[in-house]
């Protein structure tokens, strides 16, 4: 099946806030220890570890060391004898004459090793069947797999690995499944950091002092007992001096972009695609998102937030350097209450000082980056204990940025209510994703929270999954038929629509699936699965999307119409996406793989995955066609 490719990074990182006072970033978890031993790396590999072929099919095969480069000088054998085998420069191509099993050995310095190859006399394989697998590396696990952006490289993707007891390694890998270069990190990796996230950023003033203990504030609350911090973070960090894995994406030059976070600071490090050394390392003096964008030029677009005032920036990094060609702030948020403590003689000013909220970012075909930037302003005049006055001031702002550095903001939602007494909850709006219309304007998606509630509602306060269509000629304002974008209903979301063919719209909110026509304001149709929760996969030709949902595959047409892919089953593990196999040779069914995650790859018709680790499966990088 032909498909199309919308690639975008992100990430999952709460971005809520409170009302009155927002609690600051301090980081008092408990430290995530990282062992120090190093695993080393096996002598001697075949790569890929397993390979499927048709009968005449050719495949090439080459052996590395342990130090994870291909080997020159490696003596090759095939068991039965029933192929033709031509090496070259250590590489050998294989073009097999009959169908059965055999095993290829590679034997250099002493040392040998082997992969299993399976041929098929077959006129064609049938769908789901892998055509190579690659083995992690003894003591690790294959956690995610990220496909290389086209170029001179011969990368075609990058398998991430963990292990327990040591730092993460990168493996290079052809389409072939052959392996070019083994590194390993300086940060740990597993399931669990890939969900890191950072707490907001602000601070807390009493006359302009900081306020380092909530019960100075509220001595006789017994909420804030004595030494209370003004802020908490349930956020697991490494010790001092060690760094975990917590994002990734493909730069635009071939190479592997890594988001390394420290006990208390991150970088931002770029590997070289040619043998997988650093290219450069941005060191944060703060926290950088897990969601980042790289336009044409390679510059890398991403929100870093650092502990002093303005805490929010987008900064715009040389993808050649890793210096930082611009840096344009973001508004702060801000919660004051003037005659905090009414019954001071002094008259007293209490100030929490907050990060702005913010969205996904985007570079859209016009080269400019953009992202959704919120600010939130409250002001409460007391007098003798008794509220006076009050200020309330809501805007969500399109910030636009251009290759050149030049930056401009555009207010698309703004609330505002101030008035006598004391201060009266407004509606607020949340920012979210964003991506192109495909007209040249952007879709931004926001969450929109009212505390006045309706019968309707299941919660305590109205909310809005919303939709802004903004171009040069204006904007329109949608309301989708979703009670919510996330559950969090302001947590940060960047996976939530694509764009298909026609600029048509589908979105999700996790249990429903719409398509949705920007032009015409309509929603063509709303699907909701009856079982768990639906994940875009990617658009495809002919205006229909691709979407996981109860671990298949399912092809959504244009008009709604929903057929799994039969080449999908549920597994045990529902999080995950089951491959059909069937026995090459006799044709009976056999176990499903159990994948962490399918997606297509530039190859039309073949898919790249990882396996699931134990008790699922052997946590080995797949690559299998369906066509």
């Amino acid at each position: 099946m032909p498909m199309t490719h919308f690639l975008k990074s992100t990430n999952l990182r709460s971005a809520s806030r409170t009302v009155v006072l927002s609690l600051s970033a301090a980081l008092l978890s408990t430290p995530t220890a990282i062992s120090a031993p190093q695993t080393p790396a096996p002598g001697l590999l075949v790569t890929p570890s397993a390979a499927t072929l048709l009968v005449g099919e050719p495949a090439a095969f080459s052996a590395v060391d342990g130090s994870g480069r291909p080997l020159t000088d490696v003596h090759w054998s095939l068991d039965p004898p029933l192929a033709e085998l031509h090496v070259e420069n250590g590489e050998i191509m294989l073009v097999p004459k009959q169908s059965g099993h055999y095993v290829l050995t590679a034997t250099a310095a002493n040392q040998s090793a082997t992969a299993t190859i399976a041929i098929v006399a077959d006129a064609k394989l049938p769908a789901g069947t892998v055509r190579w697998s690659l083995q992690p590396l003894p003591g690790y696990e294959t956690l995610f797999v990220r496909q290389s952006v086209p170029g001179p490289s011969e990368v075609a993707f990058y398998s991430v690995e963990w292990s327990k007891s040591a730092n993460a390694v990168v493996r290079a890998v052809q389409i072939s499944g052959q392996q070019l270069w083994t590194t390993q990190l300086s940060s740990s990796v597993s399931p669990l950091t890939l969900h890191s996230v950072i707490p907001a950023v602000s601070e807390m003033t009493l006359n302009h002092q900081r306020i380092d203990n909530l019960h100075d504030l509220f001595p006789n609350d017994p909420r804030f007992p004595t030494g209370s911090p003004p802020g908490v973070s349930s956020l697991s960090l490494p010790i001092d001096g060690k760094s975990i894995l917590v994002h990734d994406s493909g730069d635009n030059f071939g190479g592997l972009l890594l988001l390394e976070r420290g006990r208390f600071r991150d970088s931002l490090v770029d590997l070289n695609p040619a043998d997988g050394s650093e290219s450069w390392r941005y060191r944060s003096e703060g926290r950088l998102n897990t969601n980042w964008t790289v336009n044409y030029h390679g510059d890398i677009g991403v929100v870093e937030l650092l502990g002093v005032s303005p805490y929010g920036s987008l900064i715009v990094i040389d993808g050649h350097s890793g210096t930082v060609r611009f840096r344009i702030p973001f508004p702060d948020s801000s919660t004051t209450i003037n005659g905090f403590r009414c019954k001071d003689p002094v008259y007293n000013v209490l100030k929490s000082t907050n990060q702005a909220t913010f969205g996904s970012v985007f570079t859209s075909q016009d080269g400019n980056m953009y992202i959704q930037v919120g600010k939130h302003v409250e002001l409460s005049d007391n007098h003798n204990c008794k509220p006076t006055q009050f200020l309330l001031d809501d805007t969500l702002s399109l910030l636009r940025v251009t290759p050149e550095g030049a930056f401009g903001w555009r207010v698309f939602q703004h609330v505002h209510a101030d008035g006598d007494g004391g201060f009266h909850v407004q509606p607020r709006a949340f920012a979210g994703e964003s991506i192109p219309d495909g007209f040249g304007g952007v879709l931004a998606a926001w969450t929109w929270v009212d505390p006045h509630k309706q019968p309707s509602d299941p919660l305590n306060v109205h909310i809005e999954a919303r939709l802004t269509r903004l171009s040069d000629s204006g904007q329109r304002d949608f309301t989708l038929p979703m009670p919510f974008w996330t559950k969090g209903i302001s947590s940060f979301f960047a996976e939530n629509m694509v764009l298909a063919e026609g600029n048509q719209l589908y979105a999700i909110n996790g249990p429903q699936l719409i398509r949705f026509d920007t032009q015409s304001g309509n929603v063509d149709w709303l699907r909701h699965p009856p079982t768990g929760e639906v994940k875009l996969q990617h658009s495809v030709a002919g205006g229909g999307v691709l979407v996981a949902n109860a671990g298949r595959l399912v092809y959504f047409d244009a008009q709604g119409n929903g057929v799994p892919f039969p080449w999908t089953v549920a597994v045990p593990n529902p999080e995950d996406i089951g491959l059909v196999q069937t026995d090459l040779f006799d044709h009976s069914p056999a176990a499903p793989l159990a994948l962490r995650k399918a997606e297509g790859c530039w190859v039309v018709g073949n898919f790249i995955a990882v396996e699931d680790g134990a008790p699922h499966g052997h946590a080995s990088l797949v690559y299998f066609a369906v066509q």
